[in-house]
């Protein structure tokens, strides 16, 4: 079983540190300082910064980002009209004004409000198709993004002056993934908070546990002993009818709240099984487990079915509105556990909500597995630069990305995580612990990251949960031909865009 890199969330140091100057301190001690001439990261005081020139300016020039607006997705992550004295809004405003004032250049946001995770993208290489050089910086969903990227359309990031990957204000975990051939034309980090807000948690209500006599969530986890049969036995204790013999989604209490689309994927990462692994010669070869998913999904299946009318599973019926369903009949209390994007724990919903809750991992596969992993939905927000933006303007976009993913590195994302994360969402010192553990495993599969190119492959599991029959081994034996003739094709317009096969 491969292990790929965690992204580069760093959420521990923040969620244990008192202070940004004590984490900091912490994040600098695993620098080495050597000449101080030198280009390498050094600390300003006790924060760290990019290796970007002293004097870059460039004379008050335009850059013109293109991105997605999606309110409570992307929403304010580039850009915000005004100051409004709220921590996250106010930290992205001061951001991009000390990034213009640091390089010389005016930031414009051309902000599509779509639920289409491929307008931006569209756009985008309708205009370089065209000739057009109209924008330099394009902010959009990476399952959008990625179909673009095959067509040659974006620039290689890796050949650009001033952007340098390596820092840790790029998620090392997508880099890993998303380079072939030592080229890579899309990245994400600290400067778009989309990737944060889709990790999978579970949540749990502490006073149903409490009423019910049982131990709070973390110690499972904290002993090893969460895993997928731990919460199937879990669920019935906590189930109460009230009075008619049906399900009902506001009146009856049940041990789990869920849903049949979205919510069925995190169970690729959670347990450890893998679509795509690299390969030195070919690139990628299916790496899959057919046994052990198989093993999984009836797992699942009584989870979601096996429980004596004990889970209720809400039904998608478009644009992933069932999460909000979930996040509702939970803070409602009608739920004991349920599970839910980090986003959706953001809202006023959540905030207001009576009870206190519970965050943590979605649980293992079984007590065997050592790491608890996180899945990451794929709508978050990716970076890329069209390949039309001249080369003699490069480097100024390089130099625009790497001065405000450094920045945001520094001050949005330690408002976003002490003040969104740490202080509203987890609600006590053992959620924070909890969360630390979600951010620092989540993994990215290159089976995810190019899912729409092989056939949506993934995704199949939601169709055995929706239908309650397991007929995955069939399903995917099945595809072998079809899958290896789109990984064929995969491989080989990877291998135009980045200049040779490589992996």
């Amino acid at each position: 079983m491969k292990q790929k890199r965690v992204l580069s969330l760093v959420l521990a140091l923040l969620l244990l540190c008192g202070s940004l100057t004590s984490c900091a301190d912490v994040e600098q001690s695993e620098k080495t300082q050597t000449d101080p001439e030198s280009s390498v990261t050094k600390a300003e005081g006790t924060v760290l910064r990019d290796d970007l020139p002293a004097g870059l300016n460039y004379g008050g020039d335009e850059i013109v980002f293109i991105s997605r607006y999606r309110e409570g997705w992307s929403s304010g992550e580039l850009t915000v009209p005004e100051l409004n004295h709220e921590t996250v809004n106010d930290a992205v405003y001061e951001r991009n004004l000390a990034v213009e004032e640091r390089l010389g250049v005016r930031i414009k946001n051309i902000e599509i409000n779509t639920s289409d995770y491929d307008e931006v993208a569209n756009k985008v290489k309708l205009a370089v198709q065209g000739g057009s050089k109209e924008y330099d910086i394009m902010a959009s969903p990476v399952n959008g993004t990625v179909p673009v990227m095959l067509t040659g359309t974006l620039a290689d990031l890796r050949k650009m002056e001033y952007i340098d990957l390596e820092k840790p204000w790029w998620s090392q975990g997508f880099n890993e993934t998303a380079e072939y051939g030592d080229a890579q034309f899309a990245a994400t980090g600290s400067m778009v908070l989309s990737m944060y807000r889709f990790a999978f948690v579970t949540v749990f209500n502490q006073r149903l546990f409490t009423e019910a006599n049982q131990k709070f969530l973390y110690d499972y986890v904290e002993n090893g002993t969460w895993t997928l049969d731990k919460q199937i036995s879990l669920v019935p204790l906590f189930h109460q009818d009230n009075g008619n013999s049906t399900q009902d989604p506001k009146g009856d209490v049940y041990g789990f709240v869920t849903g049949n689309l979205i919510s069925v994927d995190p169970y690729w990462s959670s347990c450890e099984i893998s679509i795509l692994d690299r390969d030195e010669d070919s690139g990628f070869v299916m790496g899959f487990d057919s046994a052990k998913l198989h093993d999984v999904m009836d797992k699942v299946l009584k989870l979601y079915y096996g429980t004596d009318d004990a889970t209720y599973v809400f039904k998608n019926y478009g644009h992933d509105d069932e999460q909000i369903d979930i996040r509702d009949a939970f803070a409602a209390g009608y739920g004991a556990m349920a599970t839910l994007r980090i986003l959706e724990l953001e809202n006023e919903v959540m905030r207001s909500m009576t009870d206190k809750y519970g965050v943590v991992p979605m649980p293992k596969y079984d007590e065997a597995q050592k790491e608890y992993r996180t899945f990451l939905h794929n709508q978050f927000t990716v970076l890329s630069v069209p390949s039309t933006v001249e080369e003699s303007r490069q480097d100024e976009i390089g130099a625009v990305l790497e001065a405000l993913a450094s920045e945001s590195y520094r001050v949005v994302r330690p408002a976003y995580y002490e003040t969104t994360l740490r202080t509203k969402l987890a609600q006590d010192p053992q959620s924070a612990k909890m969360m630390e553990i979600v951010a620092n495993n989540i993994y990215m599969d290159e089976g995810v990251l190019y899912s729409r190119q092989l056939d949506d492959f993934y995704k199949y599991p939601r169709s055995v949960v929706q239908a309650n029959q397991n007929d995955i081994i069939s399903h995917y034996a099945g595809l072998n031909k079809k899958f290896n003739r789109l990984l064929k094709n995969l491989l080989g317009d990877l291998d135009k865009v980045s200049g040779g096969a490589s992996a």
